[in-house]
């Protein structure tokens, strides 16, 4: 039986629909998840539970144009009264997961025909970690399903992580964790720190690298920062030399598309990364915010500017970078705004008798790359406020030399 109702309080339009089965009992929400209708829901559903009874008890959630504390807490009370969540996209998985905190089941079957509205795209790119590997190491590999396996627990734990830091008892950025490293940040410098106890992580014919830096930047809101990042058709001017190419595919109130064509001259002179990336944004309060972001495609292509430039496919080449992942903080206090990346990339792996050679200069190589990246986005939100100001205040001079032009009668 279906059964389908709307909450409203203003603009929070919510609508939900009910399917009474044999062996399980299905609430389908839509719309925007938050205030009033948050709290109507949970009483329809505590309403419920002597119907319920021991059948299982599944929230497929669909399109969402906001959500709340309010929205964040219910969700949280069916994941504790053992709910199973079903998400209608890869990127609507990995940010459910973000919010209850454990695996969520994709809808695969209408992965392409929905978006998850209280979230915008804005992420920085995914380029520090695209120069990984030393020309030792550039022998074909192919990615597994075992790599695959390994690199998607990994994610899972980092969505984890980043729950556990919407509670009030935990620190939203990492740079509160410790006073000095605030201070430092706080200060002007860029601290980039290698996340785990070892990084790269060794996973079954792969490498995981997780990497963290912060960058608070004075005088702006959160809002110069959003415009920045999420101008991804500029990203070949804000990251260069890494990113050669950049442009926006699609944006939505569920999530942004774009892509980057990627590439190391340092190490692999003809070896060029192209890939799409998603990403959207989960605004916290008025003040903080999160973005997940990821590759949904990366493909090298070798030979790159050569009349035999081809790509080969997905998986398969150099193993440069296999996949990239990326949670991105931001707060507006002390006067500015403080940005935190967590970049996450999966590449292959270095073979044994180069390891002593090789992880440095991995290591070495990532922290500089995630460094640049952080210090070019300090440089294009700055950029940016300033041409908004000039702007501004070349239109207070017009308008003041039209004042006294025409003086009133």
């Amino acid at each position: 039986m279906l059964t389908a109702s709307a909450l409203d309080e203003g603009d929070n339009h919510l609508s939900v629909y009910i399917h009474d089965e044999a062996a399980s009992f299905r609430f389908q929400i839509e719309g925007r998840l938050a205030g009033n209708a948050a709290r109507q829901l949970e009483q329809s559903w505590r309403t419920a539970l002597s119907v319920i009874g021991n059948r299982s008890l599944v929230i497929t959630v669909g399109y969402l144009s906001g959500i709340d504390p309010s929205g964040r807490a219910l969700l949280c009370r069916w994941r504790e009264a053992g709910a199973q969540f079903v998400a209608k996209s890869p990127l609507a998985k990995t940010l459910v997961s973000s919010i209850v905190g454990e695996p969520v089941t994709s809808e695969t079957s209408v992965a392409k025909s929905v978006g998850w509205g209280w979230l915008r795209g804005y992420a920085l790119p995914l380029v520090p970690l695209v120069m990984l590997l030393s020309p030792g190491t550039v022998s074909a590999a192919s990615l597994g399903p075992a790599t695959v396996r390994a690199w998607e627990e990994y994610v899972e734990a980092a969505n984890k992580r980043m729950e556990r830091r919407l509670r009030p008892d935990k620190t939203f950025l990492w740079v509160d964790e410790a006073p000095d490293r605030l201070a430092r940040v706080r200060a002007g410098e860029i601290l980039v720190s290698p996340l785990g106890a070892r990084t790269p992580a060794r996973v079954p014919s792969g490498l995981i690298h997780d990497w963290i830096g912060a960058v608070f930047i004075p005088n702006v809101s959160i809002q110069d920062a959003l415009a920045v990042v999420s101008d991804y058709a500029h990203y070949k001017e804000f990251y260069q030399p890494a990113v050669i190419d950049s442009k926006t595919i699609a944006t939505s109130e569920a999530k942004d598309q774009f892509s980057m064509l990627l590439m190391n001259k340092s190490f692999f002179a003809r070896t060029a990364l192209d890939a799409d990336y998603e990403s959207c944004y989960v605004r916290v309060d008025d003040r903080r915010g999160y973005s997940v972001s990821r590759t949904t495609r990366i493909q090298e292509i070798e030979e790159y500017g050569a009349p035999t430039e081809h790509a080969l496919h997905e998986g398969e080449g150099h193993g440069i970078i296999w996949r990239l992942f990326g949670i991105t903080r931001y707060v507006e206090r002390d006067g500015g705004v403080y940005i935190e990346l967590e970049a996450i990339g999966l590449s292959r792996d270095i073979p044994a008798s180069l390891r002593w050679l090789v992880e440095p200069i991995v290591r070495r190589v990532s922290r500089g790359s995630l460094l640049t990246s952080l210090q070019q986005t300090e440089n294009a939100v700055r950029l940016r406020d300033e041409l908004a100001n000039s702007k501004a205040g070349n239109r207070g001079s017009i308008a003041s030399t039209a004042r006294a032009s025409h003086p009133s009668r």
